[in-house]
């Protein structure tokens, strides 16, 4: 369980191929990061397992070709930035929003420009999750907690807008990003249990 407040970038120092279709990433997340080997770890709002030891540098993860497939950790180079949280302890503040670093789908980023001290960014997502997103609602962005400003329904895919504060511009990725970038997608999970308990409830009538 993670919040989406991304803690700090850390950059990618290699990705190499082990047996079989698993990828070994390799990220440098600076200095005094600690963490224990199988700890969980959103990279980008995925959630990874580090495999290292609490001893190592640099963090390491294995990634399996389902993960690549479905998120934007497939489009990863050396020098990389990738946002990094470490998983929610029963005793720290919920600042954001539940994010499980699950991610239900890639959009991509169709709009980013500066306005005053702040950025509005605009992106894009399938139409089948755009049932899952209101205006001033949560979503996770390569595992931000953003809310959404605006929603609109187009016949190829749904637009979104949020506008980025001055910290998460500079603590995060998102200041490396530009038009035509994939991110990966979390939404919200309470709308997809309340559809799920719908569905369920519809059936039995």
């Amino acid at each position: 369980m993670f919040t989406g407040l991304v803690e700090r970038t850390g950059r990618v120092v290699s990705l190499n191929k082990t047996q079989g279709e698993l990828l070994t990433l390799v990220v440098d997340p600076g200095n005094n990061f600690s963490r224990d080997h199988g700890d969980s770890i959103a990279v980008n709002g995925v959630c990874l397992s580090e495999v290292g030891e609490a001893s190592d540098a640099h963090l390491r993860f294995h990634v399996s070709p389902e993960t690549l497939a479905r998120t934007s950790l497939s489009a990863l180079k050396t020098g990389s930035l990738v946002n990094l949280e470490r998983s929610l302890r029963p005793n720290d503040r919920l600042g954001g929003h539940f994010v499980l670093g699950h991610v239900d789908d890639r959009g991509v980023i169709t709009g980013l420009k500066e306005e005053n001290d702040f950025h509005i960014l605009e992106i894009k997502i399938s139409k089948d999750f755009a049932k899952y997103v209101v205006k001033k609602g949560s979503i996770a962005i390569d595992g931000i907690s953003l809310t959404i400003n605006s929603v609109e329904d187009k016949h190829d895919g749904c637009w979104l807008t949020f506008t980025i504060v001055p910290v998460t511009w500079q603590t995060t990725r998102l200041s490396q990003c530009r038009i035509n970038d994939i991110v990966n997608i979390e939404v919200d999970m309470i709308a997809k249990h309340l559809e799920r308990l719908t569905e369920a409830w519809t059936a039995k009538k």
